[in-house]
């Protein structure tokens, strides 16, 4: 008798979006809760032990081609690390994507308060702050002004990994929450 486990838990989304437009969409999170966030994840708080830089949480998502792997588009929360250290470059650099350069946008960051009282990053690309304390509405924010989305139209794939870091100590969890191709059509109207 054959027998399957999935530890993948994305979700296949695909998008359409339009070439020189600006991104925008919004994602709600499903999620058991608890009895002290009014049953939302507590997305926006600080790492037990740690100072107001490290997000518990962290988001990218990156748009590439579909045949030959290469990145378009990386888009990411304020705070974000590949690594289980935290990040230290409080500004990171956006830059546009070109026909030979991945783009990068990390959006604007600003500090709110998490439900404990503590200032902690949030925005970016990738937008957590509606996922604080009791009148959270568990969605997440993810955008991209027109100018990033000038690469050319065609069929990617993309997916949206985040990170989870509870402690200092810990070891980093990375789940991939969506998956899907990412159309960019033609636009008519040239800027």
């Amino acid at each position: 008798m054959a027998s399957t486990v999935t530890t993948d838990i994305a979700a296949e989304l695909n998008i359409t979006a339009r070439r020189n437009d600006s991104f925008m969409f919004e994602l709600e999170v499903d999620s058991p809760g608890d009895s002290s966030t009014n049953n939302s994840l507590p997305m926006v708080v600080l790492m037990t032990g740690s100072s107001a830089n490290d997000n518990v949480y962290q988001g990218k998502m990156s748009i590439v081609d579909a045949s030959t792997g290469d990145v378009k588009l990386n888009l990411y929360s304020a705070r974000w690390s590949p690594t289980n250290s935290e990040v230290t470059n409080d500004t990171p650099t956006s830059n546009i994507p070109t026909a030979t350069t991945a783009g990068n946008y990390y959006g604007a960051a600003a500090s709110v308060n998490d439900a404990d009282g503590a200032a902690v990053k949030v925005g970016g690309a990738i937008d957590f702050s509606n996922m604080v304390g009791t009148t959270s509405t568990n969605r997440v924010k993810i955008n991209a002004p027109y100018t990033y989305m000038s690469f050319p139209p065609g069929v990617y794939k993309y997916d949206l990994q985040i990170r989870k870091k509870t402690t200092t100590t810990a070891i980093v969890e990375y789940n991939t929450w969506l998956y899907g191709t990412f159309t960019l059509v033609a636009d008519v109207t040239q800027l």
